[in-house]
Formats: C-alpha cells, structure tokens, sequence
C-alpha cells in the first residue's frame, strides 16, 4: 500500500501536467460542447467543491468518473510518513450518470465501513440575473454500511442503512467568485450508536475563479443539530481544470468522502497540525458526440 501511494501519485502529477500542456496548446477549457437548454445556467465549473455538492449537473448521456483520497496520516507527522502520503487513506470510487440535462443519478463506494451510496441531483430552479443568478438543485441517496462491527448484526440490518438529503442554493459574483449554501440532513448518522440519531448540517463553501485553468476553493460543514463527531468538517483547496479532468487538491480535518459519513463532522479540530492531504479527480465522459 505504501509504494502504491507516491506512484499512484507520481501518475496523477504526470497527467496533470500533461493535461494542462494539451489544454494550453488547443487553448481550450472544459465546457460542456453545447448548452443543455437556452434558460439552463452554469454557475460552477464542477459537481461538487470539495465534499459539497454544487446544484450542477451534466448533460443528458453524458457520464463522470471520480477517484478521490484522503490521506490518514497529518502533515505534521513530518519525513517520517512522508507529510501525510505514506499511510492508509480513505478512498471514494464513483460513477455517475446524465438520465437528462437536469438528473444525475451516481453510484459510489467508499472503503470506510464499505459504505455504498446510491444519489441522485436534479436541477430544480434558476433565476437569471446579471448581478446575482441563483440555481437551486436537491441531492438525496441512501447508503449501505456493508462492513459493520456490532455483534449480532448482520450486513442487512437495518441500523446499516443511511438516509440523507441535501438542498443546494448556488450564486455567482462577476463571473468570478461562486457561492453555495447546502442545509443538510442525515438519518441514522451514527451507525455504531444503540438507538438511530439524525444530524443537520448547514454546508457552506465559496470557490474563486482566477482563470479558465486555476479557482481557489474553501467549505465549511457545521453540525447545527444532533449527532456530530468531535468537531466540525473543512477544506480548503485548488481546483485545476485541465479539458475534461477536474483536479482538486485540498488540505482539510475530515477524513471521510460520502455524505452520510462527512456531514456528520471529524475527528480533528481545524488547525494546521491537524492537516490532512486529499485530492478529487473526475473524468468526464461524452458517449454522445
């Protein structure tokens, strides 16, 4: 596991770079190849910021692939686990899919508890505005813990199972600066506790576009009711969009990457020594020319 990490990383630098020469050279950036609809509007580049979902969706037919880490160990831990990389990491796999211009239903896996979530987004309202559009998009799905250590419990009980739902409101300030807020809820958010608990998170995050290549990004997750693990989740971050790949890099105190486990809150207080790596790639994938 540890030699895979840097070459894994290794990899991912090199197609970094190599996406960022092609996109340079066709002087081109991602964009969807045609506008869904005339009225339908783009106010983020990417689905989701760094855990959070934007109220983005793809067009009809179209597919998104995501590889996203989080590293274990904390940078502050120093040469010894190589500030961060060499050491266990939790991993989220996912493949989502277009049914239209305005629904993504996605399918994705997380190794913490084996934790399978099946989501979907749609696209629900927007209002044009030159000085403040709005878009409005709902994100609900249902997670299977399928690798739960409660004695007596078996992998289709019923305490393994997590319900959420997410309301997305989106604004854009000239053309530049994005802004989300996303009231959250989670039922049995806590799976190892006796009896089911919900939680309700009130997500925030805002991502500053500096060009076509390159936006700077933050989010915040305060638990505003019921369970919450020690302290609240953040990240802050880049975002490299390369043509096709959405590369982000963050540093941030939450370790987890599906929503029925990240808008529970972290473990770790939000403070340098804390630190933990992570990145997000996606691949977006066109079957419809």
């Amino acid at each position: 596991m540890h030699r895979f990490i840097p070459s894994f990383l290794a990899i991912m630098l090199l197609s970094i770079v190599a996406d960022i020469a092609v996109a340079q050279s066709s002087g081109s950036n991602w964009q969807r190849q045609a506008p869904a609809t005339e009225l339908d509007l783009e106010l983020f580049r990417a689905l989701q910021v760094a855990n959070l979902p934007t109220a983005e969706t793809l067009q009809k037919g179209d597919l998104e692939f995501e590889i996203s880490h989080r590293f274990a160990p904390a940078l502050s831990e120093g040469s010894d686990y190589l500030w961060g990389l060499d050491g266990p990491v939790q991993m989220r796999l996912g493949l989502g899919y277009a049914f239209s211009n305005r629904l993504v239903v996605t399918l994705a896996r997380s190794n913490a508890n084996d934790n399978i979530d099946l989501s979907f987004r749609y696209k629900t309202l927007q209002f044009h505005s030159s000085t403040l559009p709005l878009l409005v998009g709902i994100h609900g799905g249902a997670a299977w813990n399928t690798e739960v250590y409660v004695a007596g419990r078996d992998k289709g009980d019923s305490r393994n199972f997590q319900f959420y739902g997410q309301l997305i409101v989106n604004t854009l300030i000239n053309r530049r600066l994005g802004l989300g807020i996303v009231p959250s809820v989670v039922s049995n958010s806590d799976i190892y506790a006796p009896s089911s608990e919900h939680t309700v998170t009130l997500g925030t995050y805002a991502e500053y576009y500096i060009s076509p290549l390159l936006a700077v990004l933050a989010e915040w997750s305060p638990v505003i009711d019921g369970y919450k693990k020690d302290y609240n989740a953040a990240s802050f971050g880049i975002e490299l969009n390369t043509g096709g790949h959405f590369f982000k890099i963050i540093l941030t105190n939450a370790l987890y990457l599906n929503p029925s486990q990240y808008l529970s809150g972290s473990e770790f207080q939000f403070k340098s020594k804390e630190w933990r790596l992570g990145f997000n790639i996606t691949r977006l994938l066109k079957l419809k020319r």
